[in-house]
C-alpha cells in the first residue's frame, strides 16, 4: 500500500487505453465496443511509425478494384470540399458524416496513443489531455484539428442560417404580396436593362444613401416597371437584413381613418421607423385636408429622421407642378429634396407585356386569329 501511494506522488501516468476502460467519459464507447465484440484502440505508435491510412485510399492514390458492397444502414459520403470549410478535405480525412456527433463518444477509428496521450489518426493533434489532481490521473479532451474545423463549419452554417431566416422575416413584412418576393435581380425579366442596372447601383450604395435619406423619384406610365424596380431594390436590401416596407399613401390613409385618434401618432412613427420606404401610386390618394395633412406629416417626418423613400407615380411631372392644392405643393417639395427624380418612358415594355397578356388569352380561349365580324358583333 506505501509503494503504491509512493508512486502515485511521483507522477506516474496511467496509460490511456486502461483509463478509456475506467473513465465514465467513455462510456457510450464501451457500450458500442461490446456490442460489435470490437476492442478498443490501445497500440502505441512510436513517433517514427507510419500515419495510418484510411481504407478507402491507397497509397498510390488508386481506388480498389472491388467496391464494397452498400447496405441499407451506410452512412452517405461527402463531398470533397464541404461549404464553408475551405481547404479542408474531408473525405481524404476518413469522415463520411459531419456532424458534432462525429467527434463524440470516445477515439475515432485510426486514433492512436502517443506520450501517454490520445491523438488524433487523422490530423495528428492530441484530443484529451491527463491531469494529475489529489493523487488522481483524469483525462480531459480538448479540440483537435478537425474538432475545431467541424465547430467552425456548423457555427458558420447556423449564422447563415439565421441571416436566411431573418431575410425571409423582413421580406414577408416588407412586401404586401407574396409574388413580389420573386421580384429580384436574380430574377429579373430584362424588360427594362437600364432602370434595373440604376437599381442595383442603389441597392450596392444603399448604406450611403441612408446615412443622407436619399431616395428616388419615379415617374412614368403604368406598364414601364417603377414597381418592379423599386421591389427589386426591397428584396435587396431585405436580404441585407434592412427592415424595408412597401405601402401606398392611399392605404395608409384608410388604415388611419379607421383608427383612434390617440393611436394614429403611433402608426405614423411606427411607418418611419424602417430603414427604406416604398410609396407606390403616389397623388391616387383623395384630396382632402385629413388626407393631405397626413401626407405631408409622413414625408416630413421621413425627412427629419433621414429615412429614405422610393415614390412612384403614374402622373407627370408638369401635372405635379400645376396643382394648387399648398399643402400638397409643400409635400412634394420635400421629396424633391431627398428624392432623385426618373423619368421611365420605357414603351416597349408596356406594349410587349400587351402582346404577351393578349397571346395567352389567345392560347387559353383556343383562338386562332380573331375573326373581324365575331370581334365586332356585341356580347349580348
Amino acid at each position: 500500500m506505501k509503494n503504491e501511494t509512493e508512486n502515485k506522488k511521483a507522477g506516474d501516468l496511467t496509460p490511456v487505453s486502461e483509463i478509456i476502460s475506467s473513465c465514465p467519459l467513455f462510456k457510450d464507447v464501451r457500450e458500442c465496443e461490446t456490442l460489435s465484440g470490437e476492442t478498443a484502440i490501445t497500440e502505441t505508435i512510436t513517433p517514427e511509425a507510419e500515419v495510418v491510412v484510411p481504407e478507402s485510399e491507397s497509397p498510390s492514390g488508386n481506388t480498389p478494384e472491388e467496391e464494397p458492397a452498400v447496405t441499407e444502414n451506410a452512412t452517405p459520403e461527402v463531398r470533397d470540399d464541404i461549404p464553408g470549410t475551405p481547404d479542408y478535405n474531408w473525405k481524404k480525412y476518413g469522415y463520411t458524416r459531419i456532424t458534432e456527433d462525429t467527434f463524440c463518444g470516445g477515439p475515432h477509428p485510426g486514433d492512436y496513443e502517443k506520450d501517454g496521450v490520445l491523438h488524433c489518426g487523422y490530423c495528428h493533434k492530441p484530443k484529451y489531455i491527463l491531469h494529475t489532481l489529489f493523487c488522481k490521473t483524469k483525462a480531459y479532451p480538448i479540440d483537435c484539428d478537425c474538432k475545431r474545423e467541424c465547430r467552425n463549419r456548423i457555427a458558420e452554417e447556423s449564422r447563415r442560417r439565421q441571416e436566411r431566416e431573418h431575410a425571409e422575416l423582413c421580406r414577408c413584412h416588407a412586401l404586401p404580396h407574396e409574388y413580389m418576393r420573386h421580384w429580384d435581380f436574380a430574377h429579373d425579366d430584362g424588360g427594362s436593362p437600364r432602370i434595373t442596372s440604376y437599381a442595383r447601383r442603389y441597392a450596392e450604395h444603399f448604406a450611403e444613401m441612408k446615412r443622407r435619406g436619399e431616395g428616388l423619384f419615379l415617374f412614368g406610365v403604368t406598364g414601364t416597371g417603377k414597381t418592379y424596380a423599386a421591389v427589386q431594390i426591397v428584396n435587396a436590401l431585405c436580404d441585407q437584413g434592412y427592415r424595408c416596407l412597401v405601402t401606398s399613401f392611399l392605404d395608409i390613409v384608410n388604415t388611419l381613418l379607421s383608427m383612434n385618434r390617440e393611436n394614429r401618432q403611433g402608426y405614423i412613427d411606427d411607418i418611419c421607423r424602417h430603414d427604406l420606404i416604398v410609396f407606390d401610386n403616389y397623388g391616387t390618394e383623395p384630396s382632402t385636408y385629413f388626407s393631405d395633412m397626413n401626407v405631408l406629416k409622413i414625408i416630413n417626418t421621413c425627412y427629419d429622421r433621414h429615412v429614405p423613400m422610393i415614390v412612384t407615380t403614374s402622373l407627370s411631372p408638369e401635372i405635379l407642378n400645376k396643382g394648387t392644392n399648398v399643402t400638397r405643393n409643400a409635400a412634394l417639395l420635400q421629396l424633391k429634396k431627398r428624392c432623385y427624380c426618373l423619368t421611365l418612358a420605357n414603351i416597349q415594355r408596356r406594349n410587349r407585356q400587351a402582346k404577351e397578356r393578349a397571346a395567352r388569352f389567345r392560347d387559353l380561349l383556343g383562338i386562332e386569329k380573331e375573326p373581324e365580324a365575331e370581334a365586332s358583333a356585341p356580347l349580348f
